[in-house]
């Protein structure tokens, strides 16, 4: 077997959109993969035997202790849901204290792998869609831009990687731009789920991105650079930057 094959990833939030292509994406790349769901039955038929379901949820912490057990990275993609309204109270629990809480269950386990987090680009700079997001799903910017500083804080290897706005597109299109700014979140900058997908499981073992924090959209013109390349040219979060993203 591979040295792929023998890694199990835990992906939390891969019944769905991009987390459900990294999933995929992992799998073809032999990898173990564990999908968190809170419908396993649901789940296992979506995606197939090939793949390893386990009950949990994100709003109760015991469940998530038994999901990272014995997996090489985690990759969280996860959150409240997108395209209606959410409370604060359900964006906390899910977009904050999820997080905050599989954090512990790993630490507990003695997890020794890398935290791949999903987030979005904008969540320190003001934008008329940001502003709009954050009313649908009540202050979902400011919770997650709480929970970068805990991952930071975690003692864990991490990757935190702000996507644009996310498109079902073919992937390998475009151009990627790979940036450590604060892209503020506009229509123009955006992404197709495919590409996002890579993104994860290229950074998920790539040395140059551990503890680093960056941001990608989609670039001019089609795709010329490797993602070796890409990733190749990033830093790692140091106190003073990260205090600032």
């Amino acid at each position: 077997m591979s040295e792929a094959g023998q890694k199990r990833v835990l992906v939390i939030g891969g019944t769905r959109g991009v987390g459900l292509q990294i999933a995929r994406l992992l799998h073809q790349r032999r990898y173990r993969v564990r999908v968190l769901a809170r419908d396993p039955a649901k789940a296992s038929t979506q995606l197939g035997s090939a793949f390893e379901v386990v009950a949990g949820d994100l709003t109760k912490a015991d469940t998530l202790r038994p999901a990272v057990q014995g997996v090489g990275h985690i990759i969280f993609t996860a959150g409240a849901p997108s395209g209606r309204y959410a409370s604060e109270a359900l964006v906390k629990a899910t977009d904050y204290d999820g997080v905050i809480d599989t954090l512990a269950a790993a630490q507990s386990a003695g997890f020794q792998g890398r935290f791949v987090y999903l987030n979005t680009i904008g969540i320190k700079t003001p934008s008329y869609a940001a502003l709009l997001i954050n009313l649908l799903k009540r202050n979902t910017l400011l919770w997650r831009r709480r929970v970068e500083d805990r991952i930071r804080g975690s003692g864990l290897d991490y990757t935190i990687i702000r996507v644009g706005f996310l498109l079902d597109r073919r992937g390998g299109m475009h151009a990627v731009s790979v940036s450590q700014g604060a892209l503020p979140l506009v229509l123009s900058h955006r992404i197709a789920r495919a590409d996002a997908a890579e993104a994860f499981v290229e950074a998920m073992e790539h040395p140059r991105v551990s503890r680093a924090t960056f941001e990608i959209v989609w670039g001019s013109g089609p795709r010329q650079q490797t993602w070796n390349q890409l990733l190749e040219r990033l830093k790692p979060d140091c106190h003073e930057a990260a205090s600032q993203q």
